[in-house]
């Protein structure tokens, strides 16, 4: 889990185009209001219907603007490898990298969730599966992610998205700082 902060979390989100990253950071904006936290949430398109650069953000806490600075975030999260990599940039120093990746690389935890997924049998998996990872670090429990991630999914895809957050829930592979 992250240490405690006074003053509240910056998380920033990438992926790619399709991959998910606004339903990931509605279940995230979803899960600290339901714990009475003040959230701002923020997103760019882009070419996302053409498979481009897809971030959010998200700030936890009394924030007055929702965009993050590059150099203060305090978590990256990173449904796409290089994506994470181009935006390591926007982390703070001893900022936290959650990232899709086959190994660990530059970033702090890891999880292969395109493997993961495709062993699933649900493709579409990624990002439920790094959720459950970063949910994890961030301090939130299996059961208010299950609880969060059945109200917000749609309804065909309730059962491979839980079961991908109990996949990336416990997938913790940390290098040591």
């Amino acid at each position: 889990m992250m240490e405690p902060d006074r003053t509240g979390r910056q998380v920033f989100m990438v992926g790619r185009g399709g991959q998910g990253i606004l339903l990931l950071a509605k279940a995230l904006a979803e899960l600290a209001s339901r714990k009475g936290m003040k959230v701002i949430t923020s997103e760019t398109h882009g070419m996302a219907m053409r498979g481009g650069t897809v971030t959010a953000s998200l700030k936890i806490g009394s924030y007055m603007s929702p965009l993050i600075p590059a150099g203060s975030a305090d978590m990256l999260i990173g449904l796409e490898e290089s994506e994470a990599q181009d935006h390591l940039h926007m982390l703070r120093p001893g900022g936290v990298s959650v990232v899709n990746a086959p190994q660990q690389g530059p970033f702090d935890f890891t999880v292969d969730a395109t493997g993961r997924a495709l062993e699933m049998g649900s493709p579409g998996s990624v990002n439920m599966i790094v959720l459950g990872l970063a949910a994890s670090i961030l301090g939130f429990t299996l059961p208010e992610i299950r609880t969060v991630i059945q109200e917000i999914s749609p309804e065909k895809f309730v059962s491979k998205n839980i079961e991908g957050v109990e996949a990336g829930f416990d997938s913790r592979e940390s290098k040591s700082h």
